[in-house]
């Protein structure tokens, strides 16, 4: 149905290890989808849980430049291949899906899905969970569910259908344009732009408002003295 350049496991510890673990092995641009997943983890070690009839999967990329920006090519390959599933909502419509920095999607304005990039050599392996049927309640702040926000709720496989030629659009704009089109693309998808922020960096925190985002992919902060803080790690929440 997708083709030959993805795996399908019915249960694996972690979608990303069983890549990292494989990095030599596979070619650039290639899958794997577990239908279960019993070690997964997301930013900052967090656990992901498994939920049945969710997304969970990788990708590999082999890459020259700041493959850190990729987090931004997943985001919007996520954001185009759910958006599908009915983008807008309201009178007037407003977009029911966007994007937080640095690699979360929203869904009403809770979290639907994340990225995880980990790196192995030169190999970068990206995981990308979506909560189709159910979400964890868990979660530091509130998680929701394709199925929970009355959307139609796609096979895994279908919706990796979708998810792989996007990540391979946006990629391709990625490394024969650089960063600029998507920084372009992401901020027109972006959530709270213009809104006040609290972003949280290891021993700081800081609130300003979010202004956008740098030419690298940092998040630019307007501090209340009128310093512009460009963030390059941490956790936005906001206020």
């Amino acid at each position: 149905m997708i083709g030959a350049g993805f795996t399908h496991l019915a249960e694996v510890g972690s979608t990303n290890d069983w890549l990292l673990a494989r990095t030599s092995e596979l070619p650039d641009g290639h899958w794997v989808i577990a239908d279960r997943q019993t070690a997964g983890r997301g930013r900052r070690g967090r656990a992901w849980g498994d939920g049945a009839g969710n997304l969970m999967a990788s990708v590999l990329v082999r890459a020259e430049g700041p493959m850190q920006q990729l987090s931004f090519v997943a985001a919007l390959a996520l954001h185009t291949a759910l958006a599908a599933s009915g983008g807008q909502g309201g009178d007037p419509p407003v977009p029911r899906f966007l994007l937080k920095w640095p690699n979360d999607l929203l869904l009403d304005g809770l979290k639907v899905s994340g990225i995880l990039l980990e790196r192995s050599g030169e190999a970068l392996v990206i995981g990308l969970g979506v909560n189709i049927a159910s979400s964890p309640d868990t979660t530091e702040r509130p998680a929701i569910s394709l199925a929970a926000a009355g959307l139609p709720a796609p096979a895994p496989l279908d919706l990796l259908a979708r998810l792989m030629p996007a990540f391979a659009e946006y990629r391709g704009l990625w490394q024969t344009q650089g960063f600029d089109p998507i920084r372009t693309r992401w901020l027109a998808r972006a959530a709270g732009v213009g809104d006040r922020i609290t972003a949280r960096l290891g021993t700081e925190t800081l609130e300003g408002v979010f202004e956008g985002l740098e030419p690298d992919g940092a998040l630019a902060l307007r501090l209340d003295d009128g310093q512009l803080r460009p963030v390059h790690a941490g956790e936005v929440f906001a206020l």
